[in-house]
């Protein structure tokens, strides 16, 4: 089994660890959009969430991974207008593109 990483939450941020090593980190404030779909041959019921932050770097988190839970609690508090967990399926559903995913947080004016 591929290992999901951790998603560990800051009041400032949140980062991935995987194999025991932090790979990305971000600020919420650093966030430009956030992007839901499915991974093809998980199910219908596994999503995934691509963060795509100011400065252009991306960062994939799995709704599996240890910490997605609470990485998603603080995102409803400090991302004003992020989708409710609950419209995403809906959303993906009514996504024009299934590589593209839905749009389920955007900021303007970066």
């Amino acid at each position: 089994m591929a290992d999901l990483g951790r998603v560990v939450v800051v009041a400032a941020g949140f980062a991935l660890w995987q194999g025991g090593r932090c790979v990305a980190a971000a600020r919420w404030s650093d966030i430009r959009r956030l992007r839901a779909y499915r991974r093809p041959g998980r199910g219908d019921d596994a999503m995934c969430v691509r963060v795509e932050l100011k400065d252009g770097s991306l960062m994939e988190l799995e709704d599996a991974a240890p910490g997605f839970d609470l990485f998603l609690d603080r995102a409803t508090v400090t991302l004003t207008g992020l989708l409710p967990f609950a419209g995403w399926p809906q959303a993906l559903d009514l996504a024009p593109s299934e590589g593209e995913g839905a749009v389920i947080f955007e900021r303007t004016g970066y």
